[in-house]
């Protein structure tokens, strides 16, 4: 071997300083904007470099859950709670990762060692007797496959006739044993608003008394769906119908059924938030001004906003609201 090749050998590679946090910083701001490949990539070689602490690693596990890796993010949650069997948090990620997987057997193996520890906080023992029931109750009664398959479309597929479909089905079905996949489903940004509002009648109608999250928008609400109103969840909604009918309806009836089917495809997509801000005047301003150009009819905002007494620019705002809103509706 030449004298070059041995002081290529021997040689050592040098690393930036802190070039290891530096990937984490990059993995964490990655992770933080939903970028969840890119952030994996920043944290895997940060390991590869000896990045053991334990946030990290978490992350990792987030990263694979998000992804839907649930079997990756599974083996290596499961040796973060090796590593820290007394972390309560740890604990409801690993049965919350169990469940995704259907895994309930082990899942209930899970809790009743968890069971068996003298230090879980009153409530946390609380939440696993109750997902022990649950974990039982799920090994005992598996889906058929036919509903497996129907459900499994809800997770996977992208076609919203099809979620529309599949939630349209379950009327008739007992929902229990979906019950979890149904509270993701609600909580997941990517899911339409229209579906999610599908999803949580269907946990109305069925009289489910679980506390549910439900985001859309960007907003997150909780709610008791056997508890839900919808009635006085859409008071305000109503008012503005009733005032723009005393508004516009005899004027012009053709463009007040345009208003009213864009305000009510609207305050559906909402459900169970309500609209805002709460300005009866602006709202009905700005649907005056949607239905004019839905309808292909010279309108100005400026023009509108005199008509109602308001602002051209709050109702320029609500209407633009509208219009998109109006383009996740067809699809």
């Amino acid at each position: 071997m030449g004298r070059a090749n041995m002081e290529r050998k021997n040689e050592k590679i040098i690393l930036f300083p802190h070039t290891k946090e530096r990937l984490v910083e990059e993995g964490i701001k990655a992770l933080q904007a939903k970028r969840y490949q890119e952030a994996l990539r920043f944290f895997h070689k940060a390991e590869q470099l000896g990045e053991h602490r334990f946030h990290v690693k978490l992350s990792i596990v987030v990263c694979f859950c998000e992804l839907g890796e649930f079997s990756e993010a599974e083996r290596r949650c499961r040796m973060l709670l090796q590593e820290n069997e007394e972390d309560a948090e740890i604990l409801q990620m690993y049965l919350s990762i169990l469940m995704q997987l259907r895994r309930y057997e082990q899942a209930e193996t899970v809790i009743r060692q968890a069971l068996h520890r003298r230090s879980l906080p009153a409530a946390v023992r609380e939440h696993l007797l109750r997902l022990l029931h649950f974990s039982r109750q799920m090994a005992e009664r598996r889906l058929p496959s036919a509903e497996q398959g129907s459900v499994q479309q809800l997770l996977s597929s992208s076609d919203i006739t099809e979620h529309m479909r599949v939630i349209k089905q379950l009327e008739n079905e007992d929902i229990t044993p979906i019950l979890f996949i149904l509270k993701q489903y609600l909580l997941d940004k990517e899911n339409n608003p229209i579906t999610k509002t599908m999803v949580l009648r269907l946990l109305t109608l069925k009289n489910v008394s679980d506390v549910v999250t439900v985001e859309k928008f960007g907003q997150t609400m909780d709610v008791i769906p056997a508890k839900l109103n919808e009635c006085s969840q859409t008071t305000f909604a109503l008012n503005v119908l009733q005032q723009l009918e005393n508004k516009l309806a005899s004027k012009n009836p053709s463009l007040y059924e345009v208003a009213v089917d864009i305000w009510l495809r609207y305050t559906y997509m909402l459900y169970p938030f309500s609209p805002a801000p709460a300005l009866l005047d602006e709202w009905m301003a700005a649907l005056h001004l949607a239905a004019c150009q839905f309808q292909g009819m010279p309108a100005t905002a400026e023009k509108i906003a005199r008509m109602y007494h308001v602002q051209a620019q709050d109702i320029d705002f609500l209407c633009q609201k509208l219009c998109e809103a109006e383009e996740i509706s067809y699809f």
